[in-house]
């Protein structure tokens, strides 16, 4: 009986404890959720600003302090600190005071205890940042940002003299309506105050190799000022197809270039391997005068040589190449017939061209472009030719092409680059033609310089050395330096 009196007295003590351990925590809770109605709920954010259990003065206070440090702004590898008072940039503090206080005072009611006993917090609140600044003052720093450090797309500057280049650079302009977005962005959050302005990037002109025109031009200049004197330029970038082209449609003598045509007349007509005999006597014709080109136009003709020139001209017109021919074998007393060209047919510019042998400085690059694409399986030739020509017969023309020894012009002002040429020149004209492969691109360069009387090498050498040099730096980003210039006449 007294151990179910003890029982009894023990849970009835028990129940006592419990009942005011759970009126001490109510008690304790009440007490806290008054103490808290005038506090920010925990994760309450002021704009990026964490405020949660700060009173409405403390997270005002602690918002405008960590926004007084001054922003970073980027414009590519340049940086610049932008302090908030530079543009006017605020914090609105009585506007933010009554986001807060609503916040607050919609926490206070007695119906919100049970949700704190129950540590039911609901969802953060996110209360924007409310600030002012000066748009005027905002475009006045980024103006002048932008005239500091935006810059207009630059071609290479190539200088002969100095033997430099400088290498071209894009241009860059700020977007000032993206970058003010973006300064105000940074400004009102303490988390990321760093700002990579927005830059839009002006690439260089389409143009590109006729960029270079200016400064060929002025390498010309001493030359075709003196009357009588005519220049001829052609350069290709076999990439991307752009062309310089300068008298690119005036006929000049080219009986040097026409040995490349008796080369591609002699591949069209014989599957590989080509004759020995015959591929002995092209390298003969190449290094030679008129007697070696005419051995090899009677090969090309079945023992007569001008059916052989007949045949070099009519695969030059199936080629498209109108402006080049070989009227006749060289050498020959009769005189040759008119050959009439839409070249040669100009009234305004004249460089007295041999009626036996013409061509332009346009139509000897393309000519060389011809060979070069069939050597990679395309190009005018295999569809000109069905079947009269392939990419190793293409590889084999450059092969012989390259045999010329001579290292001079063209050659001389290129650099690191593999240089296939050929030179042709009279006393009156000076020329070379080359397909050039460098490390920085491959292409075509043709130079021809006529005179109203008899050249000096020691200046055309000089001259189309130059030009070399430029288109070399052009594509190379450097300057070869400049080659002594000859004492004398290249080979034929």
């Amino acid at each position: 009986m007294r151990r179910r009196f003890l029982n009894r007295a023990v849970l009835e003590n028990a129940a006592v404890i419990l009942a005011l351990l759970v009126v001490a925590i109510l008690l304790a809770n009440v007490i806290a959720f008054v103490a808290s109605r005038d506090r920010l709920p925990p994760e309450t954010r002021l704009g990026d600003m964490d405020v949660g259990g700060l009173t409405v003065d403390e997270a005002i206070e602690a918002t405008v302090a960590r926004l007084r440090e001054p922003v970073v702004l980027r414009y590519g590898d340049q940086s610049e600190l932008l302090r908030p008072e530079a543009i006017g940039f605020q914090v609105n503090e009585l506007v933010a005071r009554l986001q807060l206080e609503a916040l607050i005072a919609g926490q206070q009611g007695l119906d919100k205890l049970p949700a704190f006993v129950l540590r039911q917090t609901g969802v953060p609140a996110r209360i924007p940042l409310p600030y002012q600044y000066s748009d005027p003052q905002l475009r006045a720093v980024l103006g002048e940002l932008a005239a500091r450090y935006n810059r207009e797309a630059r071609p290479p500057a190539l200088d002969l003299a100095a033997g430099t280049v400088t290498p071209a650079q894009t241009g860059a302009l700020l977007n000032l309506g993206e970058a003010a977005g973006a300064v105000l962005t940074a400004m009102s959050s303490v988390a990321s105050r760093t700002v990579d302005l927005p830059v839009d990037i002006l690439p260089l002109d389409a143009a590109g190799v006729r960029l270079l025109e200016p400064a060929v031009l002025e390498r010309l200049r001493p030359f075709t000022d003196r009357p009588g004197n005519l220049a001829g330029v052609f350069i290709k970038d076999l990439r991307s197809g752009e062309e310089l082209v300068i008298n690119g449609d005036v006929a000049f003598s080219g009986a040097g270039w026409l040995k490349l045509a008796l080369v591609v007349e002699a591949y069209r007509a014989h599957a590989l391997p080509i004759p020995q005999a015959l591929r002995e006597k092209l390298g003969g014709a190449l290094a030679g005068g008129p007697a070696e080109i005419n051995e090899v136009l009677r090969m090309l003709g079945d023992g007569d040589a001008q059916l052989g020139a007949d045949r070099v001209n009519a695969a030059l017109q199936k080629l498209g190449l109108r402006n080049t021919f070989l009227a006749q074998p060289p050498g020959e007393a009769v005189r040759p017939p008119s050959v009439v060209t839409p070249a040669n047919a100009r009234s305004d510019l004249k460089a007295d061209p041999d009626p036996n042998a013409q061509s332009t400085v346009a139509e000897v690059g393309v000519l060389l472009e011809m060979i070069e694409q069939c050597r990679s399986g395309a190009g005018a030739m295999l569809l000109a030719f069905d079947g009269a020509f392939s990419a190793a017969e293409c590889d084999d023309m450059l092969a012989l092409i390259a045999q010329n020894a001579f290292a001079g012009l063209i050659a001389a002002g290129s650099g690191q680059g593999t240089v296939f040429h050929r030179q042709a020149w009279d006393e009156r004209n000076h020329g070379d033609a080359a397909l050039v492969r460098s490390p920085g691109g491959e292409y075509v360069i043709v130079v021809m310089l006529h005179g109203q009387g008899q050249l000096d090498w020691g200046e055309t050498s000089a001259i189309i050395a130059d030009v070399a040099r430029l288109a070399y730096g052009f594509f190379n980003q450097e300057m070869p330096p400049a080659p002594p210039p000859l004492a004398g006449p290249p080979p034929p």
